[in-house]
């Protein structure tokens, strides 16, 4: 989390030898495929939203960053740096695990994203715990509404991209320098990609380091001083919001999504989601019902997202 009065800006991952001309006298950039498949967006869920007071939900914390395209009426979040009003004009990024309030005093009516965004397997917005407004371009918005109305290949890339280029400007415009987290992820992207794809109770740090041939004791001691956190905390971590994901974008029990990630005590799964979270798995559900996927009845969604 930024420090108070640390001035907002994005700066990009710098190389010194990040140009050459090869001998044909094309001038290349080498970092740049490089960084570019490290980037990973994912659209959990999306649509059009319109709301009354059922909207209000307090404390609702999620495991995913939400980005809103107000198109009319007005709200409001309430979040530890005070009120934020939601406005007709303007698009709004809540980052994942930022606690706020939802409100409205009549209505709301808005387009909304739930996205993760990593960078070599790390969620690069987790931790900011503050939310940001930005203007809203009115092409941006007649783009997104006309993209989402559509079906074919070419609708789906451009909604992705149009999320890709909102996600850019909060990172150019708004938010606080990433590039040292950015860094890291490099640093330790072979890691974190395999535990993103062995993620489950059981794996140790230990597990990690003999797969990728690695020094345990030297990666483990350098992990721990770079992130503050050892290797099997950050395991732990990776595990629980992969669950809190889960129970807000599956209706898979909690037996079941203990077990899935290789829980074999469904209760001890409850008391470390707990510590970590504040509350029991089915009361995180509860409290964040506000955001599970919406399920169509009749063209009509039944839950508010």
């Amino acid at each position: 989390m930024e420090k108070p009065g640390e001035p907002l800006r994005q700066e990009p991952l710098r190389q010194s030898d990040q140009f050459w001309t090869d001998s044909r006298g094309i001038r290349r950039n080498q970092q740049l495929t490089r960084q570019l498949n490290l980037i990973d967006i994912e659209i959990l869920d999306h649509g059009y939203f319109i709301g009354d007071l059922q909207w209000n939900q307090f404390n609702v914390m999620s495991p995913f960053g939400r980005i809103y395209y107000m198109i009319a009426d007005r709200g409001y979040l309430e979040t530890e740096q005070g009120r934020m009003d939601l406005l007709p004009g303007h698009m709004y990024l809540i980052p994942p695990y930022t606690r706020v309030n939802l409100r409205t005093d009549r209505r709301i009516e808005k387009f909304y994203f739930h996205v993760t965004l990593k960078y070599a397997g790390v969620d690069v917005l987790e931790g900011i715990n503050r939310c940001f407004c930005l203007p809203l371009d009115d092409r941006l918005l007649s783009d997104v509404i006309a993209t989402f109305s559509g079906s074919s290949l070419p609708d789906l890339l451009q909604l992705r991209a149009l999320t890709s280029l909102t996600l850019s400007e909060f990172l150019r415009r708004s938010l606080p320098d990433l590039s040292q987290r950015l860094a890291l992820a490099s640093t330790y992207r072979e890691v974190n990609a395999y535990i993103e794809h062995h993620l489950s109770a059981s794996l140790t740090g230990r597990d990690v380091c003999q797969a990728l041939g690695l020094p345990y004791e030297s990666v483990r001691r350098s992990f721990r001083h770079d992130n503050a956190i050892t290797f099997n905390q950050y395991i732990k971590g990776r595990l629980i919001q992969e669950a809190s994901k889960q129970l807000l974008l599956t209706d898979l029990t909690i037996q079941q999504i203990a077990a899935s990630l290789g829980f074999s005590d469904e209760f001890y799964f409850s008391r470390l989601f707990k510590q970590k979270m504040e509350y029991s798995p089915r009361e995180y559900r509860r409290i964040n019902a506000v955001l599970r996927r919406a399920r169509w009845n009749e063209g009509r969604p039944e839950d508010n997202p």
